[in-house]
């Protein structure tokens, strides 16, 4: 008997948050996928994380790997600026598909407001993740943590220590019930 993912979100991560992911602990973005929703990257990103052999990886973890609409690679392709064509790829996917965008990166964040993508940043989709009971508050900590220390340029000890807040009032909320 296959799990299914529940119907809950639609979420498409960008190459940041994925390689954040990968090196931390990729089991978590398989229990992100069983307790959250789908999870998505387009084949450019796939292309762009070296901590991976081929989609065949994110595949096994339940992730989803897409092929951008000709359009979307098309509007991309022209773009210059602030943002790579993955990344603009990723808000136009994110924006055709109705997708969340799971993104660490504030330019492609920025964009995506100014386009009324949803967004969520890496560690919020594992305190979600936290409150809906699929991983331990210290398991979450611990993973926060790796994700810092692999990506220290962009994960600071003082975004840990707001994840681990956030944690720890999620687990006393969950005692007072």
């Amino acid at each position: 008997m296959t799990s299914r993912p529940p119907p809950g979100k639609l979420m498409i991560m960008d190459a940041c948050v994925l390689i954040d992911f990968i090196k931390a602990e990729r089991v978590v973005l398989e229990l992100v996928v069983k307790h959250i929703g789908s999870l998505y990257v387009t084949s450019s990103v796939v292309d762009e994380v070296n901590e991976i052999d081929d989609e065949n990886e994110l595949i096994a973890l339940g992730l989803t790997v897409i092929e951008p609409e000709m359009e979307d690679a098309y509007a991309a392709g022209v773009q210059s600026g602030w943002l790579s064509f993955e990344d603009w790829l990723c808000m136009l996917t994110a924006r055709r598909g109705g997708f969340t965008c799971v993104t660490n990166d504030r330019n492609l964040r920025k964009l995506c407001r100014r386009e009324g993508v949803p967004l969520l940043w890496g560690l919020e989709l594992v305190a979600e993740l936290h409150k809906l009971g699929g991983i331990t508050g210290k398991a979450a900590y611990s993973f926060a943590e790796s994700v810092r220390k692999s990506n220290p340029k962009h994960v600071s000890e003082d975004i840990v220590r707001r994840f681990a807040d956030v944690i720890r009032r999620q687990e006393n909320d969950r005692s007072r019930k």
